[in-house]
């Protein structure tokens, strides 16, 4: 599976990130006044996974159920 990122209409930011310690992982978002590794929050619409491809797998269904675009960034 690959890892995709997306950008919302508003320039807000989304991908998969680890969390502290082994096996969690977390769709997160970063607002656009931000940059770089700087301001990245959990999304609260879901929930912490054990691995990258489970957690991805809920970035890229509520990517698509709120119409987000793909972000190469």
């Amino acid at each position: 599976m690959s890892e995709k990122k997306y950008i919302d209409s508003r320039g807000w930011k989304y991908q998969v990130m680890p969390g502290l310690g082994e096996n969690t992982y977390k769709a997160r978002y970063q607002r656009p006044e931000k940059q770089g590794d700087v301001g990245w929050k959990g999304l609260a619409a879901v929930p912490w996974r054990e691995t990258r491809e489970a957690a991805q797998t809920d970035l890229d269904q509520l990517a698509e159920k709120k119409g987000w675009a793909e972000w190469n960034g």
